[in-house]
């Protein structure tokens, strides 16, 4: 993954096993929780198809969506902008029109696997005048099956439903779906704070098959992930034409990327009720790439490489500024006003004071909201006994399910990105330290795995310092650029109590890294298109 400059230099979680009677309180809530509140759809994969082109891609929820009660439609249909390069003629030629994608029966993630149906079809857009066509309809079974974290799809196209008719100014190209075939594979990972995905992609295409067939090979692979505040596919495809007397090669990279941003804006009239307020940009950018390899000799005037995009317009949402005048010229007075327009704080923002030191439970909440962490509904069991002396349940021993708190530690604990202490408790309103900080963060994005080992060293001068639970999650940050020594010392201070103008500093680090720096690790890198 690239480097990017750090903008903070801080952090995790003092990780230590809960005993046998924690775990068992623990199955015994679990007993009572019932599905998640809200199952917010993001991108999903495959939101271009996989035959080469790009589409506009579906928007993320609006901060007010995701605040409100979702749920997942289990025949979700969405149509797109769409837009493929055809080399059947053995040159490049754009095609402009729509996709459509139906999902019927959605997978079930509680389940040890399954199957549900998912159809592409592309068409031109109704009254378009195109010297390409194309009318194609395509439908997968996909069978699942779930190890884990860990979700593998395999997509097997129904060829009795398979259609494919192409018109060019260098012909008409029908499939011959009994001679065709494709294959895709999947592997999503599922961790707290983001999906990622790869896949690979194989085909042999056979058009007007007779006598002078037209042959598509297509081999390549893909990459992806969605979370709360971007999602990205891209994809490297490599294709093989052949025709009689002929063949060409060519590479493709389609990417399409949707992710959010954050403005300030003030406003003009100084006799308003507020100085001014925050607006979430919602953008998407489609576009491809193409490298010929190989073209046909009868083909002298067309360039070996070439873009193209698709063009969408920006949608916003408004989203207030808080006052922070008792904070004015304090250097945690912008994060802290960007989390509570977001909506990770919450509440009066006179006792959020930078300078105090802020628990473990605070800093878990926050770091809940922060990435969109699913809540569960109704996770508190329902009272038993007497309305004067109705049943308290623990989690935790200090963290008893009348606390409003209690749901946000419940999924951060079965989210694995923080545990209890041996002692049964989870030290709720004891301050957090910096190590624990960074290695929640890490966990929450899911990239511990990228860590070289465990106890591995450090750069940061007081390495020694770093608990050995803590040190591989603040090496991944510090190769992200999450995190950095700090500028007189090249410290890190790992065991200092963190404060909460700092939480507030690494949760929009946090928060940064997910609206721009993955896309930048998985679409930039690959495709290179600029934004």
């Amino acid at each position: 993954m690239k480097r990017r400059a750090a903008v903070f230099h801080i952090p995790g979680v003092i990780d230590m096993r809960k005993p046998i009677f924690n775990i068992c309180v623990f199955i015994c809530v679990c007993f009572f929780i019932t599905r998640a509140r809200a199952v917010l759809v993001y991108a999903q994969v495959g939101d271009m198809g996989f035959f080469g082109g790009i589409s506009e891609g579906r928007m993320l929820p609006r901060t007010t969506e995701q605040l409100l009660v979702q749920t997942r439609n289990n025949n979700n249909r969405s149509t797109f902008n769409y837009k493929e390069l055809v080399f059947l003629g053995g040159r490049p030629q754009e095609f402009n029109g729509r996709i459509d994608i139906t999902v019927s029966g959605a997978p079930n993630m509680d389940s040890p696997g399954g199957a549900f149906n998912v159809n592409y079809r592309v068409y031109a857009s109704p009254g378009s005048a195109n010297d390409v066509t194309i009318a194609r309809t395509a439908n997968f079974t996909v069978t699942y099956r779930v190890e884990g974290s860990q979700v593998i799809y395999n997509y097997d196209i129904v060829k009795n439903s398979w259609r494919e008719t192409i018109t060019t100014p260098d012909g008409t190209f029908t499939l011959d779906s009994n001679m065709s075939s494709y294959n895709i594979s999947i592997i999503e990972d599922r961790t707290p704070g983001v999906n990622y995905y790869r896949g690979d992609v194989s085909g042999q295409l056979i058009y007007n098959s007779g006598e002078n067939p037209t042959t598509s090979v297509q081999t390549g692979s893909f990459y992806g992930y969605s979370c709360a505040w971007s999602s990205t596919e891209t994809h490297r495809l490599n294709v093989t034409v052949m025709s009689e007397g002929w063949a060409m090669q060519y590479q493709i990279r389609p990417s399409v990327t949707v992710n959010k941003i954050l403005q300030y804006t003030a406003n003009e009239p100084t006799a308003i009720s507020f100085e001014g307020n925050y607006k979430e940009v919602l953008q998407n950018v489609a576009g491809l790439k193409y490298d010929i390899l190989l073209r046909p000799n009868f083909i002298w005037d067309e360039p070996l490489s070439g873009t193209a995009s698709i063009s969408s317009v920006n949608t916003f949402e408004q989203l207030p500024a808080v006052d922070l005048a008792f904070l004015k010229g304090n250097a945690a007075e912008d994060n802290i006003r960007r989390l509570f327009a977001m909506q990770v704080l919450s509440g009066l923002p006179e006792y959020y004071l930078p300078g105090q030191a802020i628990t473990r439970g605070q800093f878990v909440t926050a770091l809940a909201k922060a990435i969109k962490l699913p809540i569960e509904e109704n996770a508190r069991p329902a009272a038993r006994g007497t309305a004067r002396q109705p049943i308290i349940t623990y989690l935790f021993s200090d963290v008893d399910s009348t606390r409003p708190e209690y749901n946000y530690v419940l999924a951060i604990n079965k989210a694995g990105i923080a545990h209890g202490r041996q002692n049964g408790s989870f030290d709720f309103d004891q301050p957090i330290q910096r190590q624990e900080a960074i290695t929640m963060m890490v966990r929450a994005l899911g990239l511990t795995p990228i860590g070289l080992n465990p106890t591995a060293v450090t750069r940061f001068a007081d390495d020694n310092l770093l608990a050995d639970w803590a040190k591989r999650e603040i090496a991944v940050a510090d190769r992200l650029g999450l995190i950095a020594p700090d500028a007189v010392y090249g410290r890190l201070y790992p065991t200092r109590l963190m404060t909460k103008g700092e939480a507030a500093g690494l949760l929009n680090v946090l928060i940064e890294y997910m609206r721009n720096g993955l896309v930048s690790d998985y679409a930039d890198q690959i495709v290179n298109i600029p934004r």
